[in-house]
């Protein structure tokens, strides 16, 4: 439940202001692709991947927005940018912003990370904007151009684990091998393979069929995923 008291709104805005909960994120179990199938994947895409991914709604806000003179009254302004469901109500869901700022007619102007776009659950009505969670009434100076999105967060105790398709040159397919955990840096390794000593290549387990291969696109089927790790 948040504090009653941030409900005084900057503006000389005030209203009551609803109980919120935090949006639970969606954790999935990756590996991917299926054994044994055909598949496709672009130059820098995961041609093999596993691991586990954790998700929360969003919004990609396309345009800027603004409320307020910023003389009278805080002027706030959203840059385009990603925000991230944080928190729900019985009717709202709140979309936060990292790039909010508010500008004070004394104090200039200074992060605002708080505030953002909230709409109703049920999709009706428009988007506008809130300061505070639990009081969606920012009518804002124009129309939020949004779209839906999933947006990945780091999730304790998770390893992810890439081989990303980097081209073919000289015969030779190339991947990046990238693994990552949620409390330290990416570890990368570069793997290149001769298509003209076998067609199935392989690296920490995985085994893959390369069915053709040039520098905008891979075919392949994999035969094996990547070996069992403990996380």
């Amino acid at each position: 439940m948040i504090d009653l008291t941030a409900c005084v709104m900057a503006g000389g805005l005030l209203s009551g202001c609803a109980s919120t909960q935090i949006v639970a994120p969606q954790i999935e179990t990756v590996d991917r692709p299926a054994l044994n199938t055909v598949t496709e994947v672009d130059v820098g895409e995961a041609a093999v991947e596993a691991g586990r991914r954790r998700s929360l709604p969003g919004l990609a806000l396309a345009n800027e927005l603004t409320w307020g003179d910023g003389l009278l009254r805080k002027r706030f302004t959203i840059s385009p940018g990603k925000l991230t469901a944080r928190q729900s109500d019985q009717r709202h869901t709140y979309y936060v912003s990292d790039r909010m700022t508010a500008r004070d007619p004394l104090l200039g102007t200074a992060p605002h990370t708080s505030g953002g776009l909230c709409r109703a659950n049920d999709g009706s009505g428009p988007v506008r904007g809130f300061i505070t969670p639990g009081l969606c009434v920012l009518t804002w100076n124009t129309t939020p151009q949004v779209r839906d999105i999933r947006i990945q967060e780091a999730d304790d105790g998770s390893r992810r684990r890439e081989l990303i398709y980097h081209g073919r040159a000289d015969g030779k397919v190339r991947f990046l091998y990238r693994e990552t955990t949620h409390d330290g840096p990416a570890q990368t390794q570069t793997v290149e393979y001769d298509l003209d000593e076998d067609a199935v290549i392989g690296f920490r387990g995985a085994r893959l069929e390369v069915i053709d291969a040039d520098n905008t696109r891979l075919r392949y089927r994999l035969l094996s995923p990547f070996e069992a790790t403990a996380d």
